[in-house]
C-alpha cells in the first residue's frame, strides 16, 4: 500500500467568501475512513482543513502555496496502474471565463486567477505523480452568485475524459450541491462514505456509480433539498470492475451457517469470484441501492441452494455479515384441518366478488348519473339558444352519438386554476437556491397564491412545510458553524404556516440570542489578547494566555482561543530558544518556563529547561 497516496481538502471558513458549513467535516470524515477502515498509512493521507494541525513539514492550512506545495511533492509509485490515488475537494468552485477554478482559503473573487487553482494545471499536477489510476472527487457547485458563463464542472469533465481520470462531481452541471445540519455532512459524502462503509474493500467503480446514482437523490429527498444526481466520469480505458481501494491487510474469517433454522450468513465476496447470488439481469441497468448492509438468505432442508458458496472456498475473501432472522416456510404449523382450509379459501373468493361487483355498480352509476344529466330539459335546447351546448362528444359520450349536442359541464375555470396554480408552484421552485434562507422563503410567498379549496391546494401545504423545515435547517447549520447572527436571520424567515416548524424556530432563536451574546463578549476577549502581544518579549505572550483563560470549553471561540494558546506557547519556546542560542541561558529559561502545561510545546519546553540548567553548571 506503499503507492497509495490520498488528498482531503474541505473547507468551512473562506477570508472573502461566505461560510460553508460542513466542508471540513467531509473531508475529515473521508480521511479517517482512509486510515482507520482502508488501513491506508497515515503519513501518505494528507489533510487540509481550517484547524488541521501540521503534518511533520507539512503545512495543512489550506492556501494555495500549501495546496501546491504538496501537489509538487514527488511521492513514490508503483510503476503500474493497477492502484489508486484519491483526491477529494470540499469548497467553493467558479468557471471564470469557461475556466473551472478551485477555491482555496485565501481565494479572492475579485482576482480568480491568481489567488484560485485552475483545473487543468490540478489535474495535470496529480496527473504528473505517478502511474496508478486517478479517482477525483469534487464537490464544488455551491453557489450561483459565483457562476458566470457555463456552469462549474463542465472544463474538468472535458479535462477528465483527456486525462483518462475518474472524475465524480457531486451533482449534475445544472445542479447545485447541497448539506443537511441532521447528517453534519454535505449530501455526497454523506452518500459516499456510505458507499464505502458497505462494500468497503470490494468497492470498484461500478458499485460505486451505482450507489451514489440511487442514494443521493434519495438523500436529497429525505432532507427536504432539491434533486442532486452525482456526474461521474469514467473513461472507456478503465476497467469499470476494477477494485479502487486496496485489499484488507488483515484477513477475516467466514462466519459459520447456523444449522436447525432459518438464519444463514451470507458473506460478501471479493470480486476476483463471480458472486453466485448477484442477478446479472441488472447489469444493463441501473441496479437497485443494497438497503442494508446485512444480507440473509432463507435455509431450507435441501442443500440445492446455491452449493457453489461454501465456507470453505479459498477462491474467495469473505467478511461476515450480522445474522438477521428471516421467516421460514418450515415454520408453518403441519397437517391443517381441511375444513380450515376451504373456510380460508372460500372466505377470500366470496371477498374478491364482492369487491368486484361493488366495482360494477360503482361503474354502472356515473354511467346512469351522466345519462339523466343528457336527459334534463335545460340541456335540450338549440345550439343557437344554449352556450353550454357543443356538437363535440364529450369524456363519456357513446361514440355513436358524436354530432348531436351534449352539454359541457359548468366547471370551464377548474382547468385554469388548475393551470395557474401549477405555473404558481413550478415558480417557486425556480426561485430556490442551495443555503440560501430568503429564497426559501419567497417561495413560500409564491405557494401561498394557491388558495384553501383550489387545485394542488394540499401541494403547496406540502411545499411550504417542507421549505419551513429546510429554512430552519439552514439556520442551524450557520449556528452550528458560529454565525449566530445570520442562524437568527434565517430562523426569524421560518413562517407561521406549520406552528411546530414555528414553535421549534422561536425557541432556538433565544438560545441563539443567548449564545450570539457569549460569542460577542469572547471576541472581545480574544480582542484584547491580542492587543497584548509586543514582538519578541515572551511575557507579553504569557500575558495574553492568561486573558484567554476564562473563554471555557462549552463557549463560542473556545476553538480559536485553543488555536490562539497553541500558537503563541510556541511562539514563547522559540523565543527561550533563539535566547539560548546567543548563550542567555538565564533569560532563556525564565521565557521557557512561561510556556503553559498542557500545550504541544510545553514537554519540549521543559526538556530545553532542564538542558539549559546544565549548561549553567
Amino acid at each position: 500500500m506503499a503507492n497509495h497516496a490520498c488528498v482531503a481538502i474541505g473547507i468551512n471558513h473562506y477570508q472573502f467568501l461566505p461560510p460553508l458549513n460542513y466542508g471540513e467535516a467531509d473531508a475529515q470524515a473521508l480521511w479517517k475512513f482512509w486510515v482507520n477502515q482502508a488501513d491506508l498509512p497515515s503519513n501518505q493521507c494528507l489533510l487540509f482543513t481550517d484547524t488541521s494541525p501540521q503534518n511533520g513539514s507539512q503545512l495543512a492550512y489550506p492556501t494555495r502555496e500549501n495546496i501546491w506545495r504538496s501537489l509538487e511533492a514527488k511521492g513514490q509509485t508503483s510503476g503500474t496502474s493497477q492502484n489508486w490515488r484519491w483526491f477529494f475537494f470540499s469548497g467553493y468552485g467558479v468557471s471564470w471565463e469557461n475556466v473551472d477554478y478551485l477555491l482555496p482559503i485565501d481565494a479572492n473573487p475579485k482576482d480568480i486567477p491568481r489567488t484560485a487553482i485552475p483545473a487543468r494545471s490540478l489535474l495535470a499536477s496529480l496527473k504528473a505523480q505517478g502511474d496508478e489510476n486517478l479517482l477525483v472527487f469534487f464537490d464544488i457547485n455551491r453557489s450561483p452568485g459565483l457562476q458566470a458563463g457555463a456552469p462549474v464542472g463542465t472544463q474538468l469533465v472535458e479535462l477528465a475524459r483527456q486525462m483518462g481520470i475518474v472524475l465524480v462531481l457531486s451533482s449534475q452541471l445544472d445542479q447545485f450541491s447541497h448539506e443537511a445540519a441532521a447528517l453534519g455532512h454535505g449530501l455526497f459524502t454523506t452518500a459516499l462514505l456510505e458507499a464505502l462503509s458497505y462494500y468497503h474493500a470490494n468497492i470498484t467503480l461500478d458499485k460505486l456509480e451505482q450507489y451514489l446514482r440511487d442514494r443521493l437523490p434519495e438523500l436529497s429527498q429525505h432532507h427536504w433539498r432539491p434533486i442532486q444526481t452525482p456526474l461521474m466520469v469514467i473513461p472507456p480505458q478503465i476497467n469499470r470492475q476494477d477494485l479502487i481501494l486496496p485489499s484488507p491487510v488483515h484477513s477475516r474469517e467466514l462466519a459459520p451457517k447456523a444449522a436447525g433454522n432459518s438464519i444463514a450468513f451470507i458473506p460478501q465476496t471479493r470480486l476476483e469470484a463471480e458472486d453466485p447470488y448477484e442477478d446479472n439481469s441488472y447489469n444493463e441497468i441501473a441496479a437497485p441501492r443494497p438497503k442494508s448492509t446485512v444480507s440473509v438468505l432463507e435455509t431450507r432442508t435441501n442443500s440445492s441452494l446455491r452449493p457453489t458458496m461454501t465456507a470453505t472456498s479459498n477462491q474467495t475473501e469473505s467478511i461476515p455479515m450480522a445474522m438477521v432472522p428471516y421467516p421460514s416456510r418450515q415454520s408453518e404449523p403441519p397437517g391443517t384441518p381441511w375444513w380450515q382450509q376451504l373456510l380460508f379459501w372460500g372466505g377470500g373468493a366470496v371477498l374478491v366478488l364482492a369487491l368486484m361487483i361493488a366495482a360494477v355498480l360503482l361503474r354502472n352509476r356515473d354511467a346512469f348519473t351522466n345519462q339523466q344529466a343528457s336527459d334534463t330539459p335545460t340541456t335540450t335546447a338549440s345550439p343557437s339558444n344554449s352556450p353550454l351546448e357543443t356538437t363535440q362528444p364529450s369524456a363519456r359520450t357513446d361514440p355513436q352519438d358524436r354530432g348531436k349536442p351534449t352539454t359541457a359541464l359548468p366547471q370551464t375555470s377548474v382547468p385554469s386554476r388548475l393551470q395557474a396554480n401549477q405555473e404558481a408552484l413550478d415558480q417557486a421552485r425556480r426561485l430556490l437556491r442551495p443555503n440560501q434562507a430568503s429564497l426559501f422563503n419567497k417561495a413560500i410567498v409564491q405557494a401561498r397564491q394557491v388558495k384553501p379549496g383550489d387545485p394542488l391546494y394540499q401541494q403547496a401545504r406540502q411545499d411550504i412545510r417542507r421549505w419551513s423545515g429546510v429554512i430552519l435547517d439552514l439556520a442551524q447549520g450557520r449556528a452550528n458553524a458560529g454565525n449566530f447572527g445570520g442562524a437568527i436571520a434565517a430562523a426569524q424567515l421560518v413562517p407561521k404556516d406549520d406552528r411546530s416548524v414555528y414553535a421549534k424556530a422561536q425557541q432556538t432563536i433565544n438560545q441563539w440570542k443567548v449564545r450570539s451574546i457569549q460569542q460577542q463578549q469572547n471576541k472581545s476577549i480574544i480582542q484584547a489578547a491580542k492587543q497584548q502581544i509586543q514582538p519578541n518579549q515572551a511575557s507579553s505572550y504569557s500575558r495574553a494566555l492568561t486573558t484567554l483563560r476564562p473563554i471555557l470549553p462549552d463557549q463560542p471561540g473556545y476553538a480559536q482561543a485553543q488555536q490562539l494558546t497553541t500558537q503563541w506557547s510556541r511562539t514563547i519556546y522559540l523565543i527561550a530558544q533563539s535566547r539560548a542560542a546567543r548563550g542567555k541561558l538565564q533569560e532563556a529559561i525564565e521565557s521557557a518556563s512561561l510556556v503553559p502545561a498542557g500545550t504541544p510545546s510545553s514537554d519540549a519546553a521543559k526538556v530545553a529547561i532542564a538542558k539549559w540548567q546544565q549548561g549553567k553548571r
